[in-house]
């Protein structure tokens, strides 16, 4: 039997604008719309919009949401405070990374926690088993009735005041959400990325999300597609639950134990960042040492534009996978790297994903 295919909420719109479509992780997306090139050149150079609906979306409200939240999720999404957002983790019995999870404290009692496209069914099961007895809370699915519009790039604060809300920028620092209005409909701002560039992630009705782009649009903003938002993603050496996560790594495997504040477990291997000779492999593909032992497999691998170089991410051993170390996969010369491969070089790069 053929897996379900989703389908975005804004398909329509994207190919309006020209977008070429593909499957990626469950979902038919825009892969880009004309010029992957041009569009990763944008999201590096000036701002960059695109749609990120495929993530999970859901809202914890109730006097014990906060309680949940902190239950289902490592780390400290407890003592998160109004106005604030945070990356965790959501852990399986074995202590090994099920989800990777955006929260934000939109309200007193109300969380938005946005999470990974195939993982939408273990974090609303994990936040049903976090609901006690006598608990006073309502966990809502809204990934099927809203849409999330991420724009990002060097210039996207400029662009978000020129074209979405004046105010918006300058109330929110990094790891920050505020409600907003758009043309006069709701909706809730998140200042995150996962491009390694500043950025925001909106979260709108579909109809008010189908305006917003095509006012970006129409004001010169790009659209950016799947590739370039991957190319991105694996330049700045954030993980993804596929095919990076998928495995099942411990945090101190997904070298997330210490950014995410939350217990390694496993160790004596790491996800680290490498270069390699020639053209990209695809995962799966065996690292291996000098001598041809394998000491661990490519998980990511692109030909990343920033770099002009092909890059990724290879789960290695521990002992094998020090910046400078020279191993091989897939016959080719691989060089493991410091993360990230890609840094930002404008005001405000301290910004953490």
């Amino acid at each position: 039997m053929s897996e379900t295919v989703m389908r975005l909420a804004l398909r329509d719109a994207h190919a309006a604008f020209g977008a070429v479509f593909g499957l990626q992780r469950g979902w038919e997306v825009p892969l880009h719309y004309g010029e992957p090139a041009a569009e990763y050149g944008a999201l590096r150079g000036s701002a960059a919009a695109f749609d990120l609906s495929f993530r999970s979306r859901f809202m914890v409200t109730g006097p014990d949401a906060g309680e949940v939240v902190a239950s289902a999720l490592a780390g400290h999404a407890g003592e998160l405070e109004e106005g604030r957002a945070g990356r965790f983790a959501l852990l399986d019995a074995e202590g090994n990374i099920a989800d990777l999870v955006l929260a934000a404290r939109t309200g007193g009692a109300a969380y938005l926690l946005s999470g990974e496209p195939e993982r939408r069914e273990a974090l609303g099961a994990a936040l049903a088993a976090a609901v006690g007895e006598g608990f006073e809370v309502r966990i809502d699915d809204r990934t099927a009735t809203t849409c999330a519009v991420g724009l990002a790039g060097p210039a996207a604060a400029p662009a978000m005041a020129r074209h979405v809300a004046e105010a918006l920028p300058g109330r929110l620092g990094p790891l920050h959400c505020a409600a907003f209005e758009f043309h006069g409909f709701r909706a809730l701002a998140v200042r995150a990325s996962g491009t390694g560039e500043d950025g925001f992630e909106l979260v709108l009705a579909p109809a008010v999300a189908s305006h917003l782009l095509g006012t970006l649009r129409a004001a010169g903003i790009a659209l950016a597609g799947w590739e370039a938002m991957e190319t991105a993603r694996v330049e700045a050496c954030i993980p993804a639950w596929a095919p990076d996560v998928e495995p099942g790594l411990s945090p101190a495997e997904a070298d997330l134990d210490v950014l995410l504040g939350i217990p390694g477990g496993r160790e004596g291997r790491i996800l680290a960042a490498f270069l390699l000779e020639g053209d990209p492999v695809p995962p799966g593909t065996a690292v291996v040492d000098g001598e041809g032992r394998p000491v661990g497999e490519v998980r990511s691998c692109l030909r990343a534009g920033g770099l002009k170089a092909t890059a990724g991410l290879a789960i290695i051993e521990a002992a094998a996978a020090y910046p400078g170390a020279a191993l091989r996969a897939g016959g080719a010369q691989l060089l493991v790297v410091a993360k990230p491969l890609y840094r930002r070089r404008t005001e405000g790069s301290s910004q953490r994903w």
